[in-house]
């Protein structure tokens, strides 16, 4: 089996999933988990029909309030500009795109999901959540493409293969919202 068959399988099986998650560790209240990647991806914009290469970084901020509440902000950048995306405890997200945060014990889970497909972002803690590592990936729904709005350009977005690399992650005390 492929790797990106296998992301595939691992990212999507999440979003199906009805098992129960915890809400975050103690340790994370008030604090921010920052997770960088860069990606080259093909993709299509608009209503053109084709498709070009483009590379883009990405930060995934997900704040937890020292109430536990969760908050999400993933911003995109490529020479075309920058946006944001933002969702608040009980927000559903945008028309084509939703990201819901799961934990366990020592790890954090983000689940993206859009038409056709998903990406999925996972940090690990060290025992006393002052690092982490993360891994980040996208999954495509079988003979689908990753359909969503450009946070950038705000037109409809089609990709259909994702490279991601320089993956990091960081944790930092309080909201990183505002270095954004």
């Amino acid at each position: 089996m492929s790797k990106s068959l296998a992301l595939a399988i691992v990212g999507l099986s999440a979003i199906v999933s009805t098992a129960a998650h915890a809400g975050p560790p103690p340790q994370l209240l008030g604090k921010s988990v920052v997770v960088n990647w860069s990606e080259t991806r093909s993709q299509r914009s608009g209503d053109n029909p084709d498709y070009r290469t483009v590379d883009a970084s990405h930060t995934l901020i997900v704040y937890v309030s020292s109430a536990g509440r969760v908050f999400i902000r993933q911003v995109n950048r490529t020479k075309s500009g920058s946006g944001k995306m933002d969702q608040g405890p009980g927000e559903s997200g945008s028309a084509t795109t939703s990201r819901t945060a799961s934990f366990d014990a020592q790890s954090m889970t983000v689940i993206g999901e859009s038409i056709g497909g998903a990406r999925r972002t996972t940090a690990k803690f060290d025992n006393s959540f002052t690092t982490c590592t993360a891994t980040q990936g996208t999954g495509f729904q079988e003979g689908k493409t990753h359909v969503s709005i450009s946070s950038i350009t705000k037109k409809r977005v089609e990709i259909r293969s994702v490279v991601v690399s320089g993956v990091s992650c960081s944790i930092q005390s309080g909201n990183a919202f505002g270095s954004t």
